[in-house]
């Protein structure tokens, strides 16, 4: 374990991407694409593989009907579902923005459809249109992210539905129409994915086993089976540990490094594993939790460090296990 957090804290071989131009060609770099997500998601390098193949047929197509794609991602909290869904949007539209997110908890009541699509003409606000429709009409190249579907309010999925079907949604109000053709649609779910993993390692004929994972998630009435009909891929995430955490620890401190205008050189292995212990004490919040253990531990000294004129520093645990920040050559 230490040998291999020592070979990762080179900090200079795993800086956070940047923004990328937009995909203007209908091409993509399937290898590349594994390489990008892969350098933002630690841990779930089955699904990256198979989205990125994914990805490349259908945004390759000429004419098409409905949205590049229509996802679920399921699994456990904290283990870079919604991770993955910002790198595709940075990777395939040029920045994280292009991703709309939509908390699904709050889309719980019978004005939700109202929210997304708009409000009647005559009432007050119809001009604003829907928080999905208008940046969809503004700019169709969309990641449209919809966070714990279950707990969307029924009406809801009428919507989704006609999105995911017919890549269209009609504004109220303004009557224009929000074209999806050239969006990708994510949903993400907690439910279920512990059943639905058994499944895929159980069933090793692909379409078998995609026909069971929809099969079960329509049983369990927590997804309507006109909506389990309309997804493209099905895909469960693992539960994070160990050297994956590890990594994920690394890019973390890097970005809060980068938070602080500083960049980071080197981090001492001893500091990665501290960090780990503690955050394993809040691991029943997911990897979430482990950016506020980072920042309770090396915010303040970052924030004297760059006050003290730093530009880049190493993070280094002295011989009475205190940490200490160091120039960096």
């Amino acid at each position: 374990m230490n040998d291999l957090l020592s070979r990762m804290t080179d900090a200079k071989l795993m800086e956070i991407p940047q923004k990328r131009p937009v995909k203007k060609t209908r091409k993509i770099d399937e290898e590349e694409m594994n390489t990008a997500l892969k350098s933002y998601v630690k841990g779930q390098d089955h699904v990256i593989h198979d989205l990125s193949k994914l990805i490349r047929l259908q945004w390759g197509k000429v004419e098409r009907k409905k949205p590049i794609a229509n996802i679920l991602f399921l699994g456990p909290t904290g283990t870079g579902k919604t991770e993955l869904a910002k790198a595709m949007a940075n990777y395939l539209f040029g920045d994280e923005n292009s991703m709309l997110r939509f908390d699904c908890s709050e889309f719980t009541g019978g004005e939700s459809k109202t929210k997304l699509i708009g409000t009647p003409t005559g009432y007050v606000g119809s001009s604003q249109g829907g928080q999905l429709t208008r940046p969809v009409i503004n700019n169709p190249k969309r990641l449209v992210l919809f966070d714990e579907i279950e707990k969307a309010y029924a009406g809801v999925f009428d919507l989704f539905l006609q999105m995911m079907g017919d890549g269209r949604l009609t504004e109220q109000g303004s009557g224009k129409t929000a074209d999806f053709t050239q969006s990708i649609i994510i949903l993400t779910s907690n439910a279920e994915h512990e059943a639905i993993g058994k499944i895929q390692e159980e069933i090793s004929d692909y379409y078998e086993m995609v026909n069971a994972v929809k099969s079960h998630l329509a049983d369990t009435k927590i997804f309507r089976p006109e909506i389990v009909g309309r997804l493209d891929r099905v895909y469960v995430f693992k539960s994070l540990e160990g050297i994956v955490i590890a990594e994920i620890t690394i890019l973390k401190m890097i970005k809060l490094a980068k938070e602080y205008g500083l960049e980071l050189g080197y981090v001492d292995p001893e500091l990665i594993y501290e960090t780990m212990i503690a955050n394993d004490k809040t691991k029943a919040f997911g990897i979430r939790q482990l950016e506020t253990t980072i920042g309770d531990k090396l915010g303040d000294p970052m924030y004297q460090a760059r006050e003290a004129g730093a530009k880049k520093v190493r993070l280094d645990i002295n011989s009475n296990g205190d940490l200490e920040i160091n120039p960096a050559d």
